[in-house]
């Protein structure tokens, strides 16, 4: 009997409905495009300056302009539709905690902590409802739960090598966990199996900015010092009586039995490593100019591209992987104004526009292998946004609202997204020795 489940649960598991927030489901998840309010105000891809003038949080190359250190936490809630399914998904979770310290108007180090990609996918799917076996009324359907993503802890620091020429240096660790659960649910009672992936790798980006008189230049170059890979952990199959979606031995009242087979009759669980998941490479350029000493127009590309080898579909990822990413913004800003006390000098207003293209790749289920055709996501999008700076040091909090789409041509289907973010800036004097009196 437990042979028959066995191959009933992997030939009916083999199709999937799109996953909640389709691009949570491909390669290694969906990756996070902003990692503050300021930046996410223009949509910006992080090199020009967004939160305040001649500064970005995500362009280390900038921190230099700051005249005190900054302690910056941001939230953010995201929520995506699919109509043509009739599916959403909305979360909402810490986008960045960070600290910047400018040393003398010349150097910089700061430390960040932000999540780097997320893999939050709810499926569920009606196989049979209600039918007759053995003169007994049963219904039968799958589903699929994954939770988790990649984390990225980001040590950054800068210096003024040339006049108006600065440079910067990211080193980003990568590392976090995912948790997958297959269930075929018959008459209420899951038959589940369970599995994990850890992940760890490291970044590197290296950023320059330039000021001229006609306009600021911003350029960034990002590769992979070490690729990401993973530890994939399989569980053995078990009946879920408890319905508490784990493996164990605890006895529910709410939902009577215990679950079989005990998790001590069980073999050990099975563990293989993965290497060469994720491999990333990008070049990106950003131009600034200032208009009337408050008003910044601004403009950027990026392209990324994945090139790690692995071919295998991984075991969260379906058949979907992307492989490369153009992302095109233009961004507009009034900036306070720093010499004046009055309350409606120092606001904040951002707004901008985005484009992004994304390719990905399709892998044969059963051959696991790359088939040749390849689709592309189209995802546009328009963010506003406003701040407010207080006390003299520089204190700030952002909010910003973006809403896009995006379209998947071969899918034959579209998202809907909406995301709300705000983040509290905290500046003070660190790290300065007091005079003696």
């Amino acid at each position: 009997m437990h042979l028959l489940r066995n191959l009933v649960l992997f030939f009916i598991l083999l199709p999937f409905l799109f996953s909640q927030g389709t691009l949570n489901s491909f390669g290694i998840g969906n990756h996070q495009k902003w990692s503050s309010p300021s930046q996410g105000g223009i949509g910006s891809i992080g090199l020009v300056p967004s939160f305040q003038s001649g500064v970005s949080l995500s362009n280390p190359a900038t921190w230099s302009n700051l005249k005190f250190t900054l302690l910056s936490v941001s939230y953010n809630g995201l929520e995506s539709r699919i109509n043509k399914n009739k599916a959403s998904n909305s979360f909402s979770n810490l986008q960045s905690a960070q600290l910047i310290v400018p040393i003398k108007e010349r150097y910089s180090f700061g430390i960040e902590l932000h999540p780097y990609s997320y893999q939050q996918v709810i499926l569920a799917d009606t196989l049979y409802d209600d039918i007759l076996v053995f003169e007994d009324t049963i219904s039968i359907r799958k589903e699929y739960e994954q939770a988790g993503g990649i984390m990225a802890f980001d040590l950054s620091m800068s210096s003024l090598i040339f006049k108006n020429i600065n440079i910067g240096l990211t080193i980003q660790l990568l590392f976090g966990s995912s948790r997958q659960n297959n269930s075929l649910i018959f008459d209420q009672i899951p038959y589940s199996q369970t599995s994990r992936l850890n992940y760890s790798g490291v970044n590197s980006r290296i950023y320059i900015s330039q000021k001229s008189s006609l306009g600021n230049f911003y350029f960034k170059s990002s590769f992979s010092l070490n690729p990401l890979e993973a530890i994939y952990t399989k569980m053995y199959p078990f009946d879920d009586t408890n319905k508490n979606g784990y493996h164990d031995f605890n006895y529910n009242t709410l939902n009577p039995g215990y679950d079989f087979p005990h998790p001590n009759d069980v073999p050990n669980s099975n563990e293989s490593r993965i290497t060469n998941i994720h491999d990333q490479s990008s070049v990106g350029i950003g131009l600034s100019r200032s208009i009337l000493n408050r008003i910044q127009l601004s403009a950027e590309y990026e392209m990324s591209r994945d090139n790690s080898s692995f071919d295998i579909r991984l075991p969260n990822s379906f058949n979907y992987r992307v492989k490369s990413k153009d992302n095109i913004s233009i961004g507009f800003i009034w900036f306070p104004n720093d010499l004046s006390y009055n309350f409606t000098d120092n606001f904040i207003f951002r707004s901008g526009i985005t484009f992004s293209s994304i390719s990905f790749d399709q892998y044969d289920l059963t051959s696991q292998s790359r088939m040749n055709n390849k689709n592309d996501i189209t995802q546009f999008g328009y963010t506003i946004g406003f701040g407010y700076k207080f006390k003299a040091v520089g204190n700030q909090i952002d909010f910003t609202y973006y809403s896009g789409f995006r379209d998947y041509p071969d899918i034959h289907s579209d998202e809907k997204l909406r995301q709300f973010q705000i983040g509290l800036n905290i500046a003070d004097i660190w790290f300065t020795k007091r005079r003696q009196r």
